[in-house]
């Protein structure tokens, strides 16, 4: 029983390191986005956030980018705040869901979505915007209130 603790201890320590989280036997995280989109608007209809490990990327888009130019930012990112959105992931259940819930941006109501690129692929599913989404929980959350605490004026 004893050298069963030891190896569990000895494999918690190592392994307990290593910033970015295995999601699958192979799969790496490599980015989450979250993002709105709104395709009936004039102005900046895109928001994105792009979280890795070492960065968020912000950008607003437009479907008119000659009056509307990719608008960026970027921040520096904790590995606090990397390994909490990491943590919220729970892949086996994300790769599962369908691509859309809802009815995304009908009648422009705006659509939400949620991007995870690992190592092996990209899942994104969408659903409409600001609207409850249990099979997408606890990430959503985490996702937006990020987004509340960096984009401060949305």
């Amino acid at each position: 029983m004893k050298i069963f603790l030891f190896v569990a201890l000895s494999a918690s320590i190592l392994f307990g390191c290593n910033t970015s989280k295995p999601v699958a036997s192979n799969d790496q995280v490599i980015s989450v986005m979250h993002g709105t989109n709104f395709g009936h608007c004039r102005g900046y209809c895109r928001k994105e956030l792009i979280f890795t490990e070492k960065q968020v990327n912000y950008v607003e888009s437009s479907v008119d980018s000659d009056r509307n130019p990719a608008k960026k930012e970027s921040f520096d990112i904790s590995a606090a705040r990397w390994k909490s959105i990491l943590d919220k992931i729970d892949w086996n259940s994300f790769k599962g869901l369908e691509e859309s819930y809802g009815c995304p941006d009908c009648a422009d109501g705006g659509s939400e979505y949620i991007e995870i690129t690992t190592s092996n692929g990209t899942k994104r599913v969408t659903i409409e915007f600001n609207k409850e989404a249990s099979q997408l929980e606890p990430l959503l959350s985490e996702l937006r209130a990020q987004r509340k605490e960096l984009l401060k004026s949305e």
